[in-house]
C-alpha cells in the first residue's frame, strides 16, 4: 500500500512544486515522507540521484534550454529530491522491466514533465517546445535508467 501511496503523494508533490514553486511546503512534504516512510534511511541513501538531477537540470539551464523567472529554483532542487525518493519507493517497480522500457518510459514521462511544466508557466523552455521536448525525450530515454542504475548501486542490492 505504501508504494501506491507514495506515488499518488509524488504526483501532489510535483504539482505544488510546479504552479506554487515555493520552498515551504515541499520542505514539509518531505518532512512528511521521511517520517511515515518504511525505509527512511534509504530514502536519505537516494539524496545523490537529487543532487545528479540538479547537476543535469543546471546543465541546461546554463545551456539555455530552460529558463526561470529568478535564476535556478530552490523548488526544484527540491522536486529532485522527492522524486529521488519516489524512485526509491512508488517507482521501484520499474527496476523489474527491461532497460529498453525504462527508457521508454522516461522518455515519455521525464520529457512529458518539463512540458507539462512549460505549459503551467514554471520554466520557459527557450528552444521552442518541439526541439526542447526532442532534447528531453533523448536526454531521459538514457537518464532514468541511469538513475536506476545508480539507485541499485546506493542501496547495495544485487540486480
Amino acid at each position: 500500500m505504501w508504494p501506491w501511496a507514495q506515488l499518488l503523494g509524488f504526483n501532489l508533490y510535483w504539482w505544488l512544486a510546479v504552479t506554487w514553486q515555493q520552498a515551504a511546503p515541499l520542505l514539509l512534504l518531505l518532512g512528511l515522507h521521511l517520517l511515515c516512510s518504511p525505509d527512511a534511511r534509504g530514502d536519505l541513501r537516494l539524496w545523490p540521484l537529487a543532487l545528479a538531477g540538479c547537476l543535469l537540470d543546471g546543465l541546461l539551464w546554463r545551456l539555455g534550454l530552460f529558463q526561470f523567472s529568478h535564476g535556478f529554483p530552490l523548488w526544484l532542487g527540491l522536486l529532485w529530491l522527492g522524486f529521488a525518493m519516489t524512485l526509491g519507493q512508488g517507482l521501484r517497480w520499474l527496476l523489474a522491466l527491461p532497460r529498453w522500457q525504462q527508457g521508454l518510459l522516461g522518455m515519455v514521462g521525464g520529457a512529458g514533465s518539463y512540458v507539462a511544466g512549460a505549459a503551467m508557466g514554471s520554466v520557459h523552455l527557450s528552444w521552442g517546445i518541439g526541439i526542447s521536448a526532442l532534447i528531453l525525450a533523448l536526454i531521459w530515454v538514457w537518464w532514468l535508467p541511469v538513475l536506476l542504475w545508480v539507485m541499485v548501486k546506493l542501496e547495495g542490492e544485487p540486480r
